[in-house]
């Protein structure tokens, strides 16, 4: 018995399209070598079933006869254990870049590049304390006293607005309409949905492509990319599923599930009314809430850009907040005009009154303390209130306990407060204060510029890893190339032979 004639035709035209294809394979993987987020992709071969097959109506040869190669699939070379891990690293990242940048803008608004900052004006005001003591009886310096005192008022103000401008900007702020759409928490919130969906739609596409046999390797990086950049603004767990799909949960709460977006996310102002499974912090200003479920998510958040965002924007106390920082100069503010606000209500005007208004007005009002101070208008109206003198029980005035309008001996305790150390700022002084202020931000911010270099190497350490299983390195396929177009050619040199074979028989006469 012999074999059929044309097997080695049918061989030779399975080799044609195996090469061809994987010649494709090649030049799509080429043409994507810059492609974010693309794998490449490798055709998987192997030989086609042999004939004949071993039954009991087949023909008797003395071995199998191969009837060439076949393509089993094309795949795509990733590792989905590095992916997790990927993603875990960068939602960390995402958190230290942004208390970084946060820190960092801190630090230009709290930054003393002259003396006209905050340290300068303290230092002004109780100068110019000190040469009202000397001469008591200018209106001219007493004028100057008070506009120190409007001038350390107008820097604490313009910093503190600086940080609040800056708060809003970060989460919004309560009472100011349209804050929250138009915050960095909103935009990142909004990206996030952004993606949840576009995940849930390469779910359908991916879906709809698998049912037919076929690989959508293209549709996969494309989803792959999309976790990768959602895990930078979120932590999220992805859940692999049939068919090739995937569950995506954002802080524990379930977004897509396979080809349906459940939820999505939305900000809105916190009103105080607190969720009683999942308590939030009464101060934040945003909640981050599941649209659907109506769940608050703000503390389930454990890493990525909204939980840097909802840290530096938050309710905490500490230097790495926007609020923080604000807290701690208006109790530096408040301290200075609680000091001195104490020795004028002590002390006697030019014309020996005890008692007069205070330098320091604090009006009856709503938020910090730090926007509401004011040089007391009385006072300014008629710097002759300012009470330069002591009450000296030895002094016989008139009127009694008055030494003169020539006695400056309570506006050289005023000025001596610069020197002093206040229970209300921790047993420091003022600029003591401020320096350690500005010092803990310049800790906290080289910390999280540490932690973001330290971050941002293991995440490109991990890149390059993956890119050394993913990624399209040109020269190797430039040389599998060079193997198929061989294979091609060789195949087309028995199909040539071939053809010539069957010319010669067409031709005997």
């Amino acid at each position: 018995m012999i074999s059929p004639g044309f097997f080695s035709f049918f061989n030779s035209q399975r080799a044609l399209f195996t090469a061809q294809t994987a010649m494709n394979t090649v030049s799509h993987n080429i043409s994507n070598a810059n492609t974010p987020g693309y794998s490449k992709q490798r055709v998987e071969m192997e030989a086609h079933f042999a004939y004949s097959a071993p039954l009991l109506n087949a023909r008797q040869e003395s071995g199998q006869i191969g009837q060439g190669v076949t393509i089993t699939e094309i795949n795509r070379s990733r590792d989905v254990f590095l992916d997790a891990s990927i993603r875990q690293e960068n939602s960390i990242l995402g958190t230290n870049v942004n208390l970084r940048n946060v820190l960092q803008q801190l630090e230009g608004i709290l930054n003393e590049p002259s003396t006209g900052g905050i340290n300068g004006t303290i230092q002004n005001l109780f100068e110019a304390a000190q040469e009202l003591s000397l001469n008591p009886e200018s209106t001219a310096v007493r004028t100057e006293f008070l506009q120190q005192g409007i001038d350390l008022i107008t820097v604490f103000q313009q910093q503190g607005q600086q940080l609040q401008d800056l708060r809003r900007n970060l989460v919004g702020e309560p009472g100011i309409a349209g804050s929250f759409g138009v915050s960095q928490l909103a935009i990142n919130v909004q990206d996030i949905n952004d993606k949840l969906e576009t995940i849930a739609q390469l779910n359908r596409e991916i879906l709809a492509i698998t049912t037919t046999g076929a690989t959508p390797n293209d549709l996969f990086d494309q989803r792959d990319l999309m976790l990768d950049e959602l895990s930078q603004l979120v932590d999220i767990d992805v859940t692999a599923t049939a068919s090739n799909q995937i569950n995506v949960e954002v802080a524990g709460q379930l977004m897509v599930r396979g080809v349906t977006q459940l939820d999505s996310l939305e900000v809105v102002e916190n009103t105080g009314v607190i969720d009683v499974a999942f308590p939030v912090p009464d101060n934040d200003p945003s909640l981050v809430r599941t649209v659907t479920g109506g769940v608050t998510i703000n503390n389930l958040i454990q890493d990525g850009a909204v939980r840097g965002i909802l840290t530096a924007g938050g309710n905490g106390t500490t230097t790495t907040t926007v609020r923080g920082v604000l807290g701690d100069l208006d109790t530096l503010l408040t301290e200075i005009a609680t000091q001195v606000n104490a020795l004028q209500a002590t002390g006697r005007d030019i014309n020996g009154n005890l008692s007069p208004a205070p330098i320091f007005d604090l009006p009856v009002g709503a938020g910090l303390d730090l926007f509401r101070y004011q040089i007391n208008p009385t006072v300014l109206a008629d710097p002759n209130l300012v009470a330069a003198a002591i009450n000296d029980p030895a002094a016989t005035g008139p009127p009694a306990g008055f030494a003169g309008p020539g006695d400056g001996r309570n506006a050289l305790l005023m000025g001596q407060l610069r020197d002093g150390a206040f229970a209300g700022l921790g047993n420091t002084g003022f600029v003591e204060y401020f320096n350690g202020v500005v010092a803990n931000l310049g800790i906290d911010t080289r910390s999280f510029e540490n932690r973001s270099d330290a971050q941002e190497s293991l995440t490109t350490s991990l890149d390059l890893r993956r890119q050394s299983i993913s990624g399209v390195n040109v020269e190797e396929e430039l040389i599998d190339m060079i193997r198929f177009q061989r294979a091609f050619e060789a195949a087309s040199k028995v199909v040539q032979v071939f053809d010539e074979i069957v010319q010669n028989i067409i031709n005997i006469q």
